[in-house]
């Protein structure tokens, strides 16, 4: 079986409640929370897709904090 990707689709359409994936929880960007749970699965790799660079740059900050 070849290795899984976790994939994370994070965009800022959501209607419901706007700019969702950077909603704050308890301190934290949401993605935030989604990509580091998805980390500890311990499953493979883990991509955030987005075209929206203030969600990137969270997680690229996240990303660099880790090395």
């Amino acid at each position: 079986m070849p290795n899984p990707l976790i994939l994370i689709p994070a965009l800022m359409q959501a209607t419901r409640l706007p700019g969702k994936p950077l909603a704050d929880i308890l301190g934290e960007p949401m993605i935030v929370n989604v990509w580091r749970r998805a980390i500890a699965a311990h499953i493979d790799d883990v991509v955030v897709a987005t075209d929206v660079e203030k969600i990137f740059a969270v997680i690229k900050q996240q990303v660099a904090g880790r090395s």
